[in-house]
Order: structure tokens, then C-alpha cells, then sequence
């Protein structure tokens, strides 16, 4: 496999920017650079020799690509691809391997976990730039959302709070109120006036009083 698709001259393949467990596998499309695609030396060279069907073939395997783990890479097996290509039989991929996967390399996958590196195939050229900027994209909405999950956790626990009497500036202490929301993010509990009081013991070790629920409504 290695003579057929790597150009590197001998190089240590390049880390992949994504690393194991960043996917897109959510997303049900990707941008297409138009405009790289048509210019392509794959493309021009497919036309040329009658190799037309290939142009098919390499888009299949970019979209696959795309719900891989990690986004944009594809694995250097060759039942694999030949499976991921739609192909029925391993002899009928070979035939087509060098021309479809033209662009792509081996590539280091990094693993946070368990610190390990694995070869996959990655595209440089093309999928790696789509990926890039689709990832950032997904983080920036991730965030997004969770920004808000704590805002309106933030929201709950100080309107609790208010109810169980506890003294306003610690109400008022953003600190104080972002360490509990943390706290009831991790441990998925409801904010209830008791797990609240409890969350004040074991998060900000907080021993004052505050009147019960039972006895601030009589």
C-alpha cells in the first residue's frame, strides 16, 4: 500500500490534526471546493485516460472519510477501503487504488487516552482543510451550548437560593454560583433546595444556616 499512495520521499508521516474521538460523524454533509476539484491534477488525469468512474469512486471514499474517527482520514487496510468503496471483491479495488486515492498519505493518528499512534490514511490537499475548519466550527457550537446548559444552571441555583434564604452576597458571588453549577453539571443531581445546601457544604464549605423551604413559605 505504502508504494502506492505516499509521496512523502521516505518522511515520517505528518500527525493528523484531529485526533482519535474528534468526529464529524453527526454532520450529514460537508463543503465541497469546487473550484480545487476542478483544477485537480485527479481530475484532469481521470478524464483524460477514461478512468471516469474513479471520480465516482474517490467521492464515495471522501464521504466516508468524513464519519471516520477521527474526521477526514480513512483506514490503510485494503478490505477495509475496498468495503468502504462498494466493491466486491478485493481484486476489483486493487484495480482502481492508485488512481481514487491519489492525494492521500499515511498519516499519525494520535489517541488522547492511552497516548498511542496509529497510521491512517489522511488527504492534505483537501479533506484536511475541510475537516479543520468543520472541527472548529462543531467546537465553537459545543461551547456554545454549554455556555448556556451553566448559564441556566446558574439561573436555577440562585433562584433556590433566594428561596432557602441564604445571604445575598454569596447569591451575588459569580465564583461561588459557576463552582456549583460546575459541580451539578458533573453529577447530573437536580437542583433541589437540598442538594443545593449540600452542594454549598461540599463545594464552597459553607456552614451557615439557611431557612428550609418548609419554613420560609409559612
Amino acid at each position: 500500500m505504502k508504494d502506492v499512495i505516499d509521496d512523502s520521499g521516505g518522511r515520517m508521516p505528518d500527525t493528523w490534526p484531529l485526533q482519535r474521538g474528534e468526529t464529524l460523524s453527526s454532520h450529514d454533509w460537508f463543503p465541497f471546493f469546487g473550484h480545487k476539484f476542478l483544477s485537480s491534477r485527479f481530475l484532469s488525469k481521470s478524464v483524460m485516460t477514461g478512468r471516469r468512474a474513479d471520480i465516482g469512486t474517490a467521492l464515495i471514499l471522501w464521504a466516508e472519510a468524513m464519519r471516520q474517527d477521527p474526521a477526514g482520514t480513512l483506514p490503510v487496510d485494503d478490505l477495509e477501503l475496498a468495503d468502504m468503496a462498494r466493491f466486491r471483491s478485493l481484486g476489483e479495488w486493487q484495480e482502481v487504488r492508485a488512481s481514487v486515492l491519489h492525494g492521500w498519505v499515511e498519516v499519525h493518528v494520535e489517541d488522547p487516552r492511552t497516548h498511542e499512534v496509529e497510521v491512517r490514511l489522511g488527504h492534505p490537499g483537501l479533506i484536511e482543510e475541510i475537516v479543520q475548519d468543520m472541527y472548529k466550527r462543531k467546537r465553537g457550537r459545543d461551547a456554545a451550548r454549554e455556555a448556556g446548559r451553566l448559564a441556566l444552571k446558574k439561573h436555577k441555583i440562585r433562584k433556590k437560593m433566594g428561596e432557602m434564604g441564604v445571604p445575598e452576597h454569596i447569591i451575588k458571588d459569580d465564583r461561588a454560583i459557576t463552582a456549583l453549577a460546575e459541580h451539578f453539571e458533573h453529577s447530573e443531581l437536580y437542583i433541589t433546595p437540598d442538594n443545593v445546601r449540600a452542594a454549598m457544604v461540599e463545594v464552597l464549605g459553607y456552614t451557615g444556616d439557611v431557612t428550609p423551604i418548609s419554613a420560609a413559605r409559612k
